[in-house]
């Protein structure tokens, strides 16, 4: 894409794979990445008869972290509407992650944070290697992970999104594969190419149609389906929270390199 924030390639045989590029600033979510990701998603549903499954993962050491140092004093400024608008955008490319019809298998290979972790929590197929770790840490910064918390409660469960979305302390990849985000530990770049190439082998032998079908059932049969009316919800609690003080003082304090004062 024009800008470069997310690269995207689609083999002869239809795998598709993006890639998150803004290394430099830890390939943290900001408009300019959140709206290439919309598009291939979009292009990718599509193009679901000849698209069969979709790989995602990231350039550079880290796979996505909490903020982008560029754009985060922006949101400082920001009115309501911009506010939601931004909320919005974001909670439009992790439901279009969960909704496409094609299997998504996430390939992540250093730390996760923010709104990457919603991202790889609304994946089909997560492989981690040893690099990988993880921390939900916006309580500590003074924001509310409301985007990203419903795919975090399918993914791990309610005990332990409480546990570790509440004290906001990091955790490794052994710990992820415990908790259910991680489904298989990946030793090194060989291994996960092999493995890669496992899953895809399996998917590209099933039936296209029977694949789509089963991966909207699942949803269905959590009792937890991610639907419009949770998507608004968990949109306007983010921008509550984004245009409230304690998000202020977070990004204060972030941008000051200071802690936080929640006493004032």
């Amino acid at each position: 894409m024009a800008d470069d924030f997310v690269l995207m390639d689609v083999t002869r045989d239809g795998l598709a794979t993006i890639t998150l590029n803004n290394p430099d600033q830890h390939n943290a979510f900001n408009p300019d990445l959140v709206e290439d990701l919309k598009q291939c998603l979009e292009d990718l549903r599509a193009n679901s008869d000849t698209v069969r499954g979709l790989v995602i993962r990231a350039e550079g050491k880290v796979f996505s972290g909490l903020a982008d140092f560029d754009w985060l004093p922006h949101t400082a400024h920001y009115t309501d509407d911009e506010t939601e608008e931004d909320a919005q955008a974001i909670a439009d490319v992790l439901i279009r992650v969960r909704e496409l019809p094609q299997p998504v298998i996430a390939v992540v290979e250093g730390p996760a944070a923010g709104y990457g972790l919603g991202l790889i929590a609304a994946c089909d197929i997560v492989l981690a290697t040893p690099s990988a770790r993880f921390v939900f840490s916006e309580v500590r910064h003074g924001f509310v992970p409301a985007l990203s918390l419903p795919y975090i409660i399918q993914a791990i469960g309610i005990t332990a999104a409480r546990r570790y979305l509440l004290a906001g302390d990091p955790f490794d990849v052994e710990e992820a594969h415990r908790l259910g985000l991680v489904d298989e530990i990946v030793e090194d770049t060989a291994a996960m190419k092999a493995k890669l190439a496992h899953f895809v082998d399996h998917i590209f032998a099933a039936a296209p149609g029977a694949i789509a079908a089963t991966k909207s059932l699942i949803d269905d049969a959590t009792g937890l389906p991610i639907d419009d009316e949770l998507v608004t919800e968990t949109v306007a609690a983010q921008g509550r929270n984004r245009t409230g003080a304690e998000a202020a003082e977070g990004i204060a304090a972030f941008l000051d390199k200071r802690e936080p004062n929640w006493r004032t």
